[in-house]
């Protein structure tokens, strides 16, 4: 596990909230890092997890699907992603796809759960107020 963590450092935000830095180049080997990162974060029981890609360089495909199989086993990803960030267009299908108006046929049940599961933030202090809004408002229901 201290691969995992040297990798990709993260630290707790909130309970079940973790945050993790993902900076250079996410390919090949990184990109099976993440998810192993990933996995192993859903299975210590957290739910939320910030992204903070500010410092990414790169992301391809493996990257991406490290993403997706996170959202598969049931984690909510706030991506921190900068401005004119240029990626691979798997990524941006990913993230973009909330801002895509849904076709008027029935929406796929995999699509709709990851739109509902992937934010885009602008910057890491916007992330990390809506992480904690989100984790208040869930707080003061129950």
């Amino acid at each position: 596990m201290s691969d995992l963590s040297e990798s990709f450092p993260s630290s707790t935000v909130a309970e079940r909230a973790v945050l993790v830095a993902v900076s250079g180049k996410v390919r090949g080997s990184r990109a099976r890092l993440l998810g192993e990162r990933l996995h192993a974060l859903a299975d210590e029981g957290v739910r939320r997890v910030i992204l903070d890609f500010s410092t990414l360089v790169s992301i391809d495909s493996l990257g991406t699907l490290a993403l997706e199989d996170g959202l598969d086993r049931g984690l909510r990803l706030h991506l921190v992603v900068r401005p004119g960030f240029v990626s691979d267009p798997s990524f941006d299908v990913l993230v973009r796809a909330k801002a895509r108006p849904l076709s008027s046929r029935l929406p796929d049940p995999v699509r709709e759960r990851r739109r509902r599961a992937v934010r885009v933030h602008r910057s890491l202090d916007e992330a990390l107020a809506r992480v904690r809004q989100i984790l208040d408002s869930t707080v003061g229901a129950g």
